[in-house]
C-alpha cells in the first residue's frame, strides 16, 4: 500500500512593493530595519509546495528573530 504524505505549510517571501521601517522589534528588543513580507500557505504534497492556499497576509519580520508582525485587521 503506497504513502501519500499531504498537508499544508506557511512560507515566506518578500515583498518589494514597500519600503523597510526602522523600529524596535517587541519580540528581542533590537533597533532594527523591518523587513515587508508576504506569508502565504502552500498545499504540499511531500513536503513540496504545490497550489497556494491563499493569497498571502502582509506583515513586517523582524531580520534578527525572524518574528512576523501582521498588520491589524479592520472589523
Amino acid at each position: 500500500m503506497p504513502i501519500i504524505i499531504v498537508g499544508t505549510r506557511g512560507r515566506t517571501v518578500k515583498d518589494g512593493t514597500v519600503g523597510t521601517t526602522t523600529t524596535i522589534c517587541s519580540h528581542c528588543r533590537e533597533l532594527v530595519p523591518m523587513q515587508p513580507v508576504r506569508h502565504k500557505r502552500y498545499l504540499t504534497l511531500f513536503f513540496v509546495p504545490l497550489i497556494p492556499l491563499e493569497k498571502g497576509r502582509a506583515a513586517m519580520q523582524c531580520p534578527n528573530c525572524k518574528t512576523l508582525f501582521y498588520r491589524r485587521e479592520d472589523s
